[in-house]
């Protein structure tokens, strides 16, 4: 492949052809043909998810086909749901979003694992502090100089990057937490078989929000792509608020879904 198309991130797919074997020149059969081997790279992991594949006039001298044949192949892989097209910018590999159901509150683990996938997390740093913002003192109903452990995390699914989160949550609920974190734990297991203390109701927001750089390098973000940033505070069922959380989603693989009754 060329230096240029190596540097600007193109999947190079080589023809799985015995030497000397030339595809028989039907038109349907080219395009089923071309469509099987793209399929098979993805499912094999050739193609990995949200990887560019090459363009257009590339697929089109790797495979010595038509344009027409190529753009029947690309359509049939994305009618499948395998490839994803993006203006100006080319043809990915489709990304599976995380569900993030809203109807109940599950932890990031135990949203990962229900879908088969191993999480884990990367602890980014931990300080415990009375000097918290304001906004996050109003939402832990502190009034005094009450202090706060401050968790960031790096979530992964999969050892993939996909979510940031920062955790404020009060040192009177759960005194030495940092002896009880470590990179594989969940909060929620902390919270509740460690503390055993009895979750209530949240309140969360969502909004879409422009990363900092440092947070598109984090996540491993393309350019221009968003998160979905949610603000949430847990309270107990006695009505304390247990924590407040921030956590930035990566916007190309995540979706969050609600069921509504009328």
């Amino acid at each position: 492949m060329p230096a240029a198309q190596r540097a600007a991130g193109f999947a190079r797919i080589r023809p799985q052809q015995r030497k000397g074997h030339v595809m028989p020149q039907n038109r349907n059969f080219l395009y089923l043909r071309l469509y099987s081997e793209l399929k098979q790279a993805i499912d094999s992991g050739r193609l990995r998810p949200g990887q560019r594949i090459a363009p257009e006039h590339e697929l089109m001298r790797q495979y010595a086909v038509s344009r027409d044949t190529v753009r029947r192949a690309l359509a049939k892989l994305e009618s499948e749901g395998y490839l994803k097209r993006k203006a100006a910018a080319g043809t990915f590999v489709r990304i599976e979003k995380a569900d993030y159901g809203l109807s109940r509150m599950e932890s990031f683990s135990e949203q990962m694992l229900r879908r088969g996938l191993s999480p884990s997390s990367e602890l980014l740093s931990i300080q415990l502090t009375a000097d918290l913002p304001a906004p996050v003192r109003k939402e832990l109903g502190f009034t005094g100089a009450e202090r706060a452990y401050i968790i960031s995390r790096l979530r992964k699914a999969n050892g993939q990057p996909m979510a940031h989160e920062v955790a404020y949550i009060p040192c009177a609920l759960c005194p030495d937490l940092h002896t009880h974190l470590v990179e594989s734990t969940s909060l929620y297991h902390i919270y509740e078989d460690i503390y055993h203390l009895q979750l209530g109701n949240a309140q969360i927001t969502l909004e879409a929000e422009t990363p900092s750089p440092a947070l598109q390098k984090l996540l491993c973000l393309r350019p221009g792509m968003p998160v979905l940033r949610m603000r949430c505070t847990m309270h107990l069922k006695d009505g304390r608020a247990l924590y407040y959380v921030t956590c930035d989603y990566s916007g190309e693989k995540y979706v969050f879904s609600v069921n509504l009754t009328r």
